[in-house]
């Protein structure tokens, strides 16, 4: 459990997980599912850590993908600094996610992502004041997550500064088919 933290935490698990042709957060995970992994990380730089899209926290908005589940976890926040993290991103080590989140804690930014090739994977610190955008998005069927992440003016930690500070892209790897799964180192 993170101490003394002034950040909410978010797992984004609403996916239909169609190509892994079965729920991707129940997959095992060490000792329990991939979702009581990803919940326990995130733990570790914010409390509370809750999951979006299922149980006590269903979409707001069902059917808008991604960007209505971060709509969702920004509208249910009581804090300005939010961690958001995909439910199938396993690799994402701690020492990466204490420095993500002092990074974004530090940041005069609404947004911290980063960029892996030309993608953004969905690790991302966000505060509150983007919430207006994301409504507006989600209203005008808007719902690409990389032109909300460009357009949100953020602060994009390249992947050559991960890998300078010692992060293989390959901890945004992320777990979307079967081939995927049994991938993983």
């Amino acid at each position: 459990m993170a101490s003394e933290t002034s950040t909410n935490g978010f797992i984004l698990a609403g996916g239909q997980s169609r190509r892994m042709g079965r729920d991707k957060a129940a997959l095992k995970w060490g000792t329990g599912s991939l979702l009581d992994h990803m919940t326990q990380l995130l733990s570790t730089v914010a409390d509370p850590v809750r999951v979006v899209g299922r149980g006590q926290l269903p979409d707001r908005i069902p059917g808008k993908g991604p960007i209505g589940g971060i709509l969702t976890a920004l509208e249910t926040s009581d804090r300005e600094a939010n961690i958001l993290l995909a439910v199938d991103l396993p690799l994402l080590p701690h020492a990466f996610l204490k420095l993500f989140h002092s990074r974004f804690l530090a940041s005069p930014k609404p947004l911290l992502a980063c960029r892996i090739g030309g993608a953004f994977p969905l690790c991302l610190g966000l505060r509150r004041a983007l919430v207006a955008d994301l409504a507006r998005r989600v209203e005008t069927g808007k719902l690409a997550v990389r032109a909300f992440i460009e357009e949100a003016d953020p602060e994009i930690l390249e992947e050559h500064y991960l890998q300078t500070l010692g992060f293989d892209p390959s901890i945004f790897a992320n777990m979307n088919t079967p081939e995927d799964w049994t991938g993983l180192p």
